[in-house]
């Protein structure tokens, strides 16, 4: 990606300008700060349609074995 890269950083919340990954806690890179600032909803989205088809269900059945109850989203 050449130009400038925006990222979100998750532990501020906030959307940062960085020729490079600013810290291990940011989602990027994106081509415009738009699309940077989106990006947990529509990771959220993506992590949702997953959890809904037939591939999340080998992990949702370890799950269960394992009793673990956590809520997944």
């Amino acid at each position: 990606m050449s130009g400038q890269s925006y990222w979100y950083n998750l532990s501020t919340q906030s959307v940062q300008k960085a020729d490079e990954r600013p810290s291990e806690d940011t989602l990027g890179p994106f081509s415009s700060a738009a699309e940077a600032e989106e990006s947990p909803a529509v990771f959220l989205e993506h992590a949702r349609a997953w959890l809904e088809s037939e591939e999340s269900e080998p992990f949702r059945a370890m799950a269960e074995e394992s009793g673990d109850d956590t809520d997944l989203l």
